[in-house]
């Protein structure tokens, strides 16, 4: 989840560093969250997320709207229970108004260095050994004799 956490962290701050200064004074309004899909309507999505402030897990309504862009997913009823997603939203007159909604995809990071901590290698992914020198490059050819080059 820190991971997650970061990634998208970094990626807000890519978008926010290439803004212009209205678009930045309005992402300066938005909001981050991340957590587990609990339920979902037509126009709204419930996640199970983190509260700092009360140390707790605590579920939080958002409104989706026919602005709201999506990542990794064709419509919001496509989200299940239990989908990691990571949520950009702005509060207006109380409510948390999602800009943006991506579902985490599970594995997409890294899928050899998840295969390496289980165990498992996928058949398309050698391991790393040194290479070896051939024994071509290691002694001289023996296809022609030397020319004499000296002449007397």
């Amino acid at each position: 989840m820190k991971k997650t956490f970061l990634a998208a962290l970094f990626l807000l701050g890519l978008v926010l560093v290439n803004l212009p200064p209205a678009a930045a004074q309005e992402a300066e309004n938005d909001k981050f969250s991340f957590g587990k899909v609990v339920s979902v309507a037509a126009d709204s999505i419930t996640v199970k997320e983190y509260d700092f402030a009360k140390d707790a897990d605590v579920e939080v309504a958002y409104s989706v709207t026919s602005e709201t862009e999506l990542g990794n997913v064709n419509a919001v009823a496509d989200l299940k229970a239990n989908d990691d997603v990571v949520i950009d939203y702005l509060e207006k007159d109380g409510k948390r108004v999602v800009t943006t909604l991506v579902k985490e995809e599970k594995g997409a990071e890294a899928p050899a260095a998840a295969a390496a901590a289980e165990g498992t290698a996928p058949a398309d992914v050698a391991p790393a050994e040194p290479a070896a020198a051939a024994p071509e490059a290691a002694a001289p050819a023996e296809a022609a004799p030397a020319a004499d080059t000296q002449t007397k």
